[in-house]
């Protein structure tokens, strides 16, 4: 299977199916992650065998809502986040009544169940929810690479 594929269901809707293997879904801080710790997030996903990148509508939103409302070092962080999240697919969600930030971690959680696929997050809180429900995470490592995190 490739990383997209495209299936049909009962209902005549079309959904996108991703092959677990290859797809990391990416939050927030993870697009983050290049500018405050110089890393290349597509580089080291790649070297840890991804290679269909996606992210939500709510992580984007997030990022416009920093890009304008945060200073110095964070907003730069922000405004590459943003850019970068452009190379990604967008999953689209359903929309929820809640706070933009508890919406995209929700979010997240239940695209990473539908669709299988890991997820790239440097917030502890959502690494140990996603932990627990069996999602893979890949996260920041001695402050220099990515890496798949044990799931004890």
């Amino acid at each position: 299977m490739s990383a997209l594929s495209k299936t049909e269901t009962d209902d005549s809707s079309s959904e996108f199916v991703y092959d677990s293997n290859s797809a990391v879904l990416i939050d927030t801080n993870g697009f983050m992650i290049p500018v405050q710790f110089g890393i290349d997030i597509f580089s080291e996903l790649q070297r840890l065998g991804f290679s269909k990148f996606l992210t939500i509508p709510a992580v984007v939103s997030e990022l416009e809502k920093l890009s304008k409302t945060v200073s110095g070092n964070d907003r730069i962080a922000a405004r590459v986040a943003l850019q970068l999240s452009r190379k990604c697919s967008l999953l689209e969600t359903p929309v929820h009544g809640k706070g933009v930030r508890n919406y995209a971690d929700d979010i997240i959680i239940e695209s990473a169940l539908r669709h299988s696929v890991s997820v790239l997050t440097n917030d502890a809180g959502l690494r140990q929810k996603l932990m627990k429900r069996g999602i893979q995470v890949i996260s920041m490592r001695q402050m220099k690479r990515l890496d798949i995190i044990d799931q004890k």
